[in-house]
């Protein structure tokens, strides 16, 4: 029931090729006051903002949110990249990059969600925490605030999924392409080998390539990027068997997201149970964990477990589209007919859909 391409979802989203894409123009964003101070209560305030923004389409919100004076200078501490703002299409293939909001909005726009999960404080400094939702992939973003011109602004942000803060991956990746055009046989062409063998479905070869060569290429995020998909697609079986192995090597929230990921589609029920427990105390609690144990159950067979999951999260969260799938799916599997018409009819009002 559960895709294989679970884990490449949010691997490949922005970064690859150095093709830029142009935005459309959206709405503005909220105003703030110009003389708002950064505490629990403001970023609360500010993330519910973000929230709202993304449900009514406006991508836009997220998007000039994130503080790019700030990213562009972490990102220019590299010489190449510095002259690669100088190179035609530079500047707006970094712009494209931060278009975080595009995609929190098309996530919805296919029957996701989004959700602002947790604030916290560490060393000083204020974080709240989103989670999206989409195609049976979550994933968290957890941005560091800060106040630029009365305004508060993301000036940074930890992406679950990529494993990396993201001024980190946009400097990489921009690295990567610039490297390609100016000098393909530098240590970049074992990347562009390892994609392209990704896209053949050769996996296995990919990760004996990047063992090959992890030396010269451990610095670039893309390098675990293509490393744990490859893992996973040679063998979902032993995929975590061969994650825990790199534990020593990744940031714990990285390792609990593929984790999490390779359990319940494995329908490794108690697994998914203690990964969790792991990641809440990183992300906060927060209803979708509910359905991805229901999804373990499902893909488990143990169908009964699962509806009481899909069950419980009906009455927590609105309904989205795969809870609506999955409760369809266990209803008919277990040939309980009332309650697959109930449910049915439940998203026929939802989502518009003719009988």
């Amino acid at each position: 029931m559960m895709k294989h391409r679970i884990l490449t979802y949010f691997v490949f989203p922005l970064f690859i090729s150095m093709a830029v894409v142009g935005c459309k123009p959206k709405a503005a964003t909220t105003e703030q006051s110009s003389s708002v101070v950064l505490n629990e209560q403001t970023a609360q305030s500010f993330a519910t903002s973000i929230v709202r923004s993304m449900e009514a389409g406006d991508a836009a919100a997220l998007n000039k949110a994130i503080d790019q004076a700030h990213i562009k200078m972490l990102v220019c501490d590299n010489s190449i990249v510095y002259s690669g703002f100088d190179v035609e299409g530079g500047q707006a293939y970094f712009e494209h990059c931060l278009q975080l909001g595009d995609q929190v909005v098309n996530a919805l726009e296919h029957g996701g969600d989004f959700a602002f999960v947790r604030s916290y404080q560490e060393d000083g400094h204020q974080h709240v925490v989103f989670r999206i939702y989409n195609d049976y992939i979550i994933d968290f973003y957890d941005c560091l605030l800060d106040t630029v011109q009365g305004k508060i602004m993301i000036e940074d942000c930890y992406v679950y999924s990529l494993g990396t803060q993201l001024s980190e991956n946009v400097k990489y990746n921009m690295l990567y392409n610039l490297l390609l055009q100016t000098n393909p046989e530098s240590e970049v062409r074992w990347l562009r080998e390892a994609e392209e063998l990704t896209a053949s479905g050769r996996h296995r070869e990919v990760v004996s390539l990047l063992k090959d060569h992890e030396e010269e290429l451990k610095d670039y995020p893309l390098f675990y990027q293509l490393y744990l998909v490859n893992l996973y697609q040679d063998n979902p079986k032993t995929f975590l068997s061969r994650l825990d192995a790199l534990k020593e090597r990744l940031d714990p929230r990285y390792l609990l997201f593929h984790q999490l990921h390779g359990c319940y589609t494995g329908g490794d029920v108690a697994g998914t149970e203690r990964t969790v427990e792991q990641m809440i105390d990183y992300t906060g609690d927060d209803p979708i964990y509910l359905f991805l144990l229901g999804q373990a159950y499902e893909n488990h067979k143990q169908y009964d477990k699962a509806v009481e999951c899909y069950e419980i999260l009906d009455k927590s969260m609105p309904l989205f589209w795969d809870l609506w799938q999955s409760e369809l799916a266990c209803y008919k599997v277990l040939k309980d007919q009332e309650a697959y018409d109930q449910c049915l009819r439940r998203g026929e009002e939802v989502f518009g859909l003719e009988e």
